[in-house]
């Protein structure tokens, strides 16, 4: 084991990612060789109940080289997690932001679905229809992996499962020898029932 102090196992659907935790000074330092390691995953993060020097020092734990902000409309309520002020806090850290609307959940099916459950379930079918949406976010994301980047993706709901970034990250791993890694999910109740999706 060496200098490892420990290590933590991910499982997400069949892909298994097994990653060191290193003392947070280390953790930035060593970044080059872990990305050549975890260049094929793509991390999510939502917001949801967090501070946005939460949020932000989970990004740094992991080692986040890139932010992409997939809400349609990149603003909030919450305190430094609308567009200018992420944008600035996040490259105060040295971590890019991008942000992808095209891969947010349009506000008329947000409006119009009578429940979360289903505002899902009209967004998978959106994604479907719109072959398009898949397409340009597999060619954003695949731009940073090739530069050994690593992509995190984030909307507000806390977990995958009750966000769409959930849907967006399946499908885009869909077929791929990639896997996706979902951040600190547990912490809040959860807005759609475990046997809903």
């Amino acid at each position: 084991m060496g200098n490892r102090v420990g290590a933590a196992a991910v499982k997400v659907g069949r892909d298994s990612t097994l990653r060191a935790i290193q003392p947070r000074h280390a953790r930035r330092r060593s970044h080059a060789v872990d990305s050549r390691k975890q260049a094929p995953t793509v991390l999510t993060l939502g917001y949801q109940q967090r501070t946005i020097k939460e949020f932000i020092g989970l990004l740094v734990d992991a080692s986040i080289d890139v932010l992409i902000d997939v809400r349609e409309t990149a603003w909030s309520h919450k305190p430094g997690f609308s567009k200018s002020a992420l944008q600035a806090k996040l490259g105060a850290v040295q971590i890019e932001y991008v942000h992808a609307r095209f891969a947010g959940n349009p506000k008329r099916i947000r409006a119009k679905a009578p429940s979360h459950a289903e505002c899902l379930t009209r967004y998978a079918a959106h994604l479907k229809k719109n072959r398009s949406i898949l397409r340009d976010f597999g060619e954003l994301v695949g731009k940073y992996l090739a530069g050994r980047k690593r992509v995190c993706i984030t909307c507000y709901e806390r977990h995958p499962d009750d966000c769409h970034r959930g849907i967006l990250a399946s499908q885009w791993r869909a077929g791929r020898r990639r896997s996706v890694i979902h951040l600190a999910t547990d912490g809040c109740s959860r807005l759609v029932g475990t046997q809903s999706r």
